[in-house]
Formats: C-alpha cells, sequence, structure tokens
C-alpha cells in the first residue's frame, strides 16, 4: 500500500468538542476498522500522562478501541516495543507540544525513520496542534525565544513538503513568517486555523475539510497571502 494523506487537526483555544469527535471519526472510517487501535505518540509533550488521558477519552468516544501510549520520552525506552505497538496500530496520532521536543525526542530515538517507513507503508497518521507541524517538512529553532536573528531551521518528519503552523491567528503567524523567511524566496507555508482540519498528501496537495487557512510565500524576501497577494 502506498503512502495515504495525514490528518491535520489545527486544535487551539477556542476549540469545539463536537467538531473534533467528527475530525477523529472521519479519521477512524479512513481506517477501515469499526474500533480501530490508535498508538498515541507524546514525544512533543515528553510523553506526559494527564494530556495523555485527556485525548484518550476523546479518542475513545469517538469510536476508538485501544488507544496506547507508546513511551518513548523516558530514559530507558524500549524502542523495539514501540516498534512493535505502532506497527500494530491501525492509525498513529501524534500530540500537541512543544515541536522541537516531539522531533529531538524521536530522532535520538531513531523513531524518525521507522515512522516514514510506516507512512510510506500507507498507514495513517493524524495529529494535533504540534503534531502536525511535526508531519510537515521543517520548523524553527530560535537560541533565544523571540529573537528572529538567532533563529535556524529543523527538519521535521517530512511526511509531506509543507510547511505548517498551527491556531496562530491572533499572532498573525510571525513564526510561520520566520519559517518562510529563513526558506527563503519561493518557499510557501500555510497557517492552519483553529477549529480547521486538513488532509495533506506526499504530493503536497492540502485539501480543507473545515476553515480555510492562510497560505504564504516568500517573494523576494517579502511575506505575502496568496489569497491578498499582498503584504502582511
Amino acid at each position: 500500500m502506498s503512502a495515504r494523506p495525514v490528518y491535520l487537526i489545527p486544535g487551539g483555544h477556542s476549540l469545539d468538542m463536537k467538531s473534533m469527535m467528527e475530525n477523529f471519526r472521519t479519521v477512524f472510517d479512513a481506517c477501515g476498522e469499526p474500533n480501530p487501535k490508535v498508538a498515541y505518540i507524546g514525544t512533543a509533550s515528553h510523553d506526559n500522562w494527564p494530556f495523555y488521558m485527556l485525548i484518550k477519552r476523546q479518542l475513545v468516544k469517538a469510536g476508538a478501541g485501544e488507544v496506547t501510549l507508546v513511551p518513548i520520552a523516558r530514559k530507558r525506552a524500549d524502542i523495539e516495543a514501540a516498534k512493535r505497538m505502532l506497527s500494530e496500530a491501525d492509525c498513529i496520532f501524534l500530540s500537541g507540544g512543544e515541536v522541537e521536543d516531539g522531533i529531538v525526542l524521536l530522532k535520538k530515538a531513531g523513531l524518525d525513520v521507522f515512522l516514514t517507513e510506516l507512512y510510506n507503508d500507507g498507514k495513517i497518521f493524524f495529529g494535533t496542534s504540534a503534531g502536525c507541524i511535526m508531519m510537515g517538512r521543517n520548523w524553527v529553532h530560535w537560541n533565544v525565544e523571540g529573537d528572529d536573528s538567532t533563529a535556524s531551521l529543523f527538519d521535521c518528519l517530512n511526511f509531506v513538503p509543507m510547511t505548517f503552523d498551527t491556531h496562530c491567528e491572533d499572532e498573525g503567524w510571525k513564526e510561520l513568517k520566520c519559517a518562510l523567511r529563513l526558506m527563503g524566496s519561493g518557499s510557501r507555508g500555510h497557517g492552519l486555523s483553529t477549529g480547521g482540519f486538513y488532509t495533506a498528501n506526499k504530493e503536497g496537495d492540502l485539501k480543507t475539510l473545515r476553515n480555510a487557512p492562510v497560505v504564504f510565500r516568500n517573494t523576494n524576501g517579502k511575506i505575502e497571502t496568496e489569497e491578498k497577494d499582498g503584504p502582511v
């Protein structure tokens, strides 16, 4: 089976739980199983247990069967056991949290390559907030928080060749714009709106299922919105 689209759920503070349940059910329908087994990757939140339990309840309410936290963040994580859990799941969920923490822990465990193999073999992936960004091409590291002169790019999982940010309308998508400046002229980025729902594929096609994204591009150093075709 070839790679299938990833499902992107930006989240946000004004998130509608009814919509979230519908999002999860759409993912589960794509699995083709009545009560799919979900492997939960929580590296972006350092495997935070209360956060996992909160999301687990929502996933089960939406129709998931077994929902299992894959323990990766701990110092002596059993990586072979983690691989078995991921392989046996019908779909894999990436939690919110800190993008860089999530990626660093996956790479430290050597699971970034393994997850890419599962994705290319047709495993369904979905995520919220930071989990969406992690499935894209890259994101930004700041040596000094908030100081873009100290910023640099790091690679994410690159399931889809796109750069995302999530639910940052109130901040004017400033971090996404920083990423685009670092990526150079001709680069594009997608601001996934609060309450939105999207799929993206390996060819770089984004499909909106709810709430259109804000699409930016870097034109000779000027960050513009594609809809308005003007500076922002």
